[in-house]
């Protein structure tokens, strides 16, 4: 019988994930966004964040490209803040009225 860890398991699933992405997608920049995507949600976010930049030097800086890698790195930035929201307690966090200025017609 094998004496794997569950970690040794997700690494494995994870590996074929990414094989799977890349066997749908080719090589394309979509399929280096997908990947760095699937990092993130596995909370690996400097390996996704080294998928993103090894993509810019790969694919250069056309407008789809950079705005692949933008998203990519909002997505990493809204993890990781969610991440540490959950390692939180929930605050109410305090607000003041918003000013309205009525217009007469």
């Amino acid at each position: 019988m094998h004496n794997e860890t569950s970690s040794d398991l997700s690494q494995a699933g994870l590996h074929i994930a990414i094989q799977d992405i890349k066997d749908e997608l080719f090589d394309t920049p979509e399929c280096d966004y997908a990947i760095a995507q699937l990092l993130t949600r596995w909370g690996q976010a400097e390996k996704a964040g080294q998928v993103l930049d090894e993509m810019l030097m790969k694919w250069g800086t056309s407008p789809e490209v950079l705005a692949l890698t933008q998203r990519g790195y909002t997505e990493m930035v809204g993890s990781s803040e969610q991440t540490a929201d959950n390692d939180e307690a929930i605050q109410p966090q305090k607000t003041t009225p918003a000013v309205l200025e009525v217009v007469a017609a």
